[in-house]
C-alpha cells in the first residue's frame, strides 16, 4: 500500500529488492509510517568516472561507516545496487527520516567531493511494495534542509502555503460559556522539534483562551476541565482552524499537523463526526497527516474507554496523541493504547527549577516504551531542550508567542 494518498505520477520510480530484504519491509509498517528511504551516490559516480570500478568499494565502505555511525542497531540498511542504499527506521518516520537520510548522504558527498550540492542529494521515499521490489518518489532535499529549524516558531524556515485572509477568518473567535463568562479563543502554531535530529516533524495547534472581562489567560489545564459544551465548542474552533493548514502539511517532505481537542468531545459519536465533517478536513487529508492530541487524559480516564477511542480515531488519521499530567498514575491507563505519542506541556510544569527538572526527568523515565513519540512541548526557553534530550524524550516544541490585542475584534458567538 502506499503511504499517501498522492497520485502516482512520471517521477515515481520502481526498483527490484532482493527476496529476504523485500520480505523484511513487507512484514513490517515501516513503509507506511514513512521510515524507509533510498540514497544515491550517482554524484559521487559520474565524478569517478572510467576509476568508478576501482574506487566503488572504497565508497561503499564509507557509506557503511556513515550508516553506522548515524543509524541505531535496530535500523535495517543494505546496498540495492552499484549506488544506491535503503535505509529503514525503527524510531524515525516522515521528515525525521528524510533528515537523517539527507545527513548522512552530506557527509559522505562532503567526505568524498568536498562538498555536498542540493541538487546532488539523491534521495527517494519508499512509498509502496509492488511486483519484487519498492515504489520510490523523489524527496526535495531543499524542503527537509529548510525543516531543521530554528526553534522559535515564528522565525522557523518551515512554511505553509495558505490564504492570509482564510487563516485571519478562522481566528480570533469568542463566545459566552454555559456559566456566563465571556472567553476568546486565539491559535498559534507551534513546531515540534526532533532533539536528536534537530528538525521540525510536525506543526502543532494551540489554542489561547483569555476570559474578556479580566483579558486574563486562561491556563491550558483549566481549559481542559471546562464543561462538555464549552470544550466541544473549542474543539470545533481548532477543527476549522486546522482545515486551513491540513492541505499544506501533506505528504512525506512535509510536517505532521497535530490538532488538540478533549478526550470527551471525540469519546462521542457527534464529536468524531465533527472532525470528519469539519469542511477542508477530508478523509485523505486526516489520515495523510493529521494527528489528534487527547487534552484531557488523566489518572482517572477509563483504560478500556480509552482503548476504544484511541482505536476509532487512529482509523480516521495518521495517529493518536495523549496529553498526560505529570503524574505516574496517569500513565498507567496508557500501556496498551498504543498511541503514537505523549506529551507533557510546560504550563502543568510548576514551582523552583529543581522541581521542574525532576518532573521532566520522572516523565521521561516514566513514559519510556509506551509511546514512539514522547515530547516536552510548551516551553518558554530554547534552554530546556536540553533537558528534554537528558529525560530520553524525543521531540520538544517552543510556545509560540502570540500577543493579544484589546482592539483586535472577535467573531461574536453566543453559545
Amino acid at each position: 500500500m502506499p503511504f499517501d494518498s498522492s497520485p502516482m505520477d512520471d517521477r515515481n520510480e520502481h526498483l527490484a529488492l532482493s527476496a529476504p530484504v523485500l520480505q523484511r519491509l513487507a512484514g513490517s509498517d515501516l513503509i507506511a509510517r514513512g521510515s524507509v528511504n533510498i540514497i544515491s551516490v550517482k554524484a559521487i559516480r559520474r565524478w569517478a568516472g572510467d576509476w568508478w570500478d576501482k574506487k566503488r568499494v572504497d565508497v561503499w565502505t564509507y557509506v557503511e561507516r556513515k550508516l553506522a555511525e548515524h543509524l541505531d542497531r535496530a535500523d535495517l540498511r543494505a546496498r540495492i545496487g552499484e549506488d544506491d542504499f535503503l535505509i529503514a527506521m525503527q524510531n524515525d518516520q516522515g521528515l525525521a527520516a528524510q533528515a537523517t537520510s539527507v545527513r548522512i548522504l552530506e557527509d559522505v558527498l562532503t567526505h568524498l567531493l568536498g562538498a555536498a550540492e542540493v541538487s546532488d542529494l539523491g534521495v527517494r521515499a519508499v512509498i509502496g511494495v509492488e511486483a519484487g521490489g519498492v515504489v520510490c518518489r523523489p524527496v526535495d532535499a531543499a524542503v527537509v534542509l529548510a525543516a531543521r529549524a530554528r526553534r522559535d516558531s515564528a522565525l522557523s524556515p518551515v512554511r505553509f502555503e495558505v490564504d492570509p485572509l482564510e487563516e485571519t477568518r478562522r481566528t480570533p473567535v469568542a463566545f459566552t460559556t454555559g456559566s456566563g463568562a465571556a472567553l476568546r479563543v486565539d491559535f498559534t502554531l507551534e513546531h515540534m522539534i526532533s532533539v536528536r535530529r534537530n528538525v521540525a516533524t510536525a506543526v502543532r495547534i494551540e489554542p489561547v483562551v483569555t476570559h474578556l472581562g479580566s483579558g486574563k489567560q486562561i491556563s491550558a489545564r483549566a481549559v481542559s476541565r471546562l464543561p462538555d459544551r464549552d470544550a466541544a465548542f473549542i474543539d470545533e474552533a481548532a477543527l476549522k482552524y486546522a482545515a486551513v493548514f491540513a492541505r499544506a502539511t501533506q505528504g512525506h517532505d512535509r510536517p505532521d499537523l497535530i490538532i488538540p481537542a478533549s478526550f470527551r468531545t471525540l469519546g462521542t459519536q457527534r464529536g468524531r463526526d465533527m472532525l470528519t465533517g469539519t469542511s477542508g478536513l477530508s478523509l485523505a487529508l486526516l489520515r495523510g497527516g493529521v494527528m489528534m492530541e487527547l487534552v484531557d487524559v488523566t489518572r482517572g480516564t477509563p483504560a478500556g474507554r480509552l482503548l476504544e477511542v484511541v482505536g476509532l480515531l487512529k482509523a480516521l488519521t495518521r495517529g493518536v496523541v495523549a496529553r498526560v499530567p505529570p503524574e505516574k498514575e496517569a500513565l498507567r491507563s496508557l500501556r496498551d493504547a498504543r498511541l503514537y505519542g505523549l506529551t507533557l506541556d510546560a504550563s502543568d510544569l510548576v514551582g523552583p527549577a529543581e522541581k521542574i527538572a525532576a518532573e521532566i526527568m520522572a516523565f521521561g523515565r516514566d513514559a519510556k516504551g509506551l509511546a514512539p513519540m514522547l515530547a516536552l512541548q510548551g516551553l518558554p526557553a530554547e534552554g530546556y531542550f536540553a533537558a528534554a534530550e537528558t529525560a530520553g524524550l524525543t521531540h520538544a516544541s517552543l510556545r509560540a508567542s502570540h500577543p493579544i490585542s484589546a482592539s483586535s475584534a472577535a467573531r461574536k458567538i453566543t453559545g
